[in-house]
């Protein structure tokens, strides 16, 4: 048996938690409040030097279910990011987790529990390559009146820039017609880049950008792309921390195109 076909029969043969639909209950939400110093705002307060907060005016209007889309730099950007939002909405915002890091069962550390991921963190599985269907919890917890929380490009950036999108939010948001918030993190690479054990201390800012309302008309790849602009731009807007300078321009990342799904 070849390495890729052993690799990929270990994978069949492994066992996943969840999704949890019992994360939504009153009792896990009052549980999930409870725990959020402990999971959340005492990294924010530790490593965080400061916390600089832009466009909380763009969330006024937000009264149903919205997907928050921000870039992925690091492990500390669902702190910063919950430490940043209204109460109000952090006490009902559920965070898309890649199913085979965090919800496969066995694993001994309580954290990597997928009931504790479900009830602590307010985490739902996806599935990576796993099409349609792994979006099917996201989409009853938007009926639900959920907002969500995705990072749109899978997987944490291992450079000063953004990565392509998947299609994933863009599916979301045009059959159940609710509003994209793109969110630009800037200096959570630098606390703990990908593969970095341990976190450093330094300054990062939140910007909530204008919600997004996607049509049918502009279709999936026109919307992915618009999502992916409107971020690009704001993330090059202004660099406030002298290590988060991309080695290309604006202009030069401008042209760069995202990906289709998988």
């Amino acid at each position: 048996m070849t390495t890729t076909a052993a690799t990929i029969r270990a994978a069949e043969n492994v066992e996943y938690g969840g999704p949890h639909r019992w994360q939504i209950q009153p009792w896990a939400r009052l549980v999930r409040a409870a725990l959020r110093q402990r999971e959340y705002f005492r990294w924010t307060e530790e490593y965080c030097t400061s916390v600089t907060v832009k466009g909380l005016e763009h969330l006024e209007g937000l009264d149903s279910s919205a997907i928050f889309i921000p870039n992925h730099q690091s492990h500390m950007d669902t702190p910063v990011l919950m430490s940043a939002l209204p109460k109000r909405i952090q006490n009902n915002l559920y965070f898309g987790a890649a199913a085979d890091r965090w919800f496969v069962k066995g694993k001994k550390k309580l954290i990597l529990q997928p009931w504790y991921q479900s009830l602590a963190l307010g985490n739902f599985p996806i599935m990576r390559g796993g099409g349609s269907k792994a979006l099917d919890h996201a989409k009853w917890l938007l009926d639900q009146n959920c907002n969500l929380c995705i990072f749109p490009e899978g997987t944490r950036a291992t450079s000063n820039e953004l990565g392509r999108f998947r299609h994933g939010v863009t599916l979301l948001a045009l059959e159940k017609q609710v509003p994209v918030v793109p969110v630009v993190l800037k200096g959570l690479r630098e606390l703990r880049p990908k593969g970095a054990k341990e976190v450093t201390s330094g300054p990062v800012s939140v910007t909530f950008l204008e919600p997004v309302h996607l049509t049918e008309k502009q279709g999936v790849e026109a919307g992915t792309n618009l999502l992916w602009e409107r971020m690009n731009r704001e993330f090059f807007r202004e660099l406030p921390f002298p290590s988060s300078k991309s080695s290309e321009t604006p202009a030069e990342t401008a042209g760069k195109e995202p990906q289709k799904a998988a």
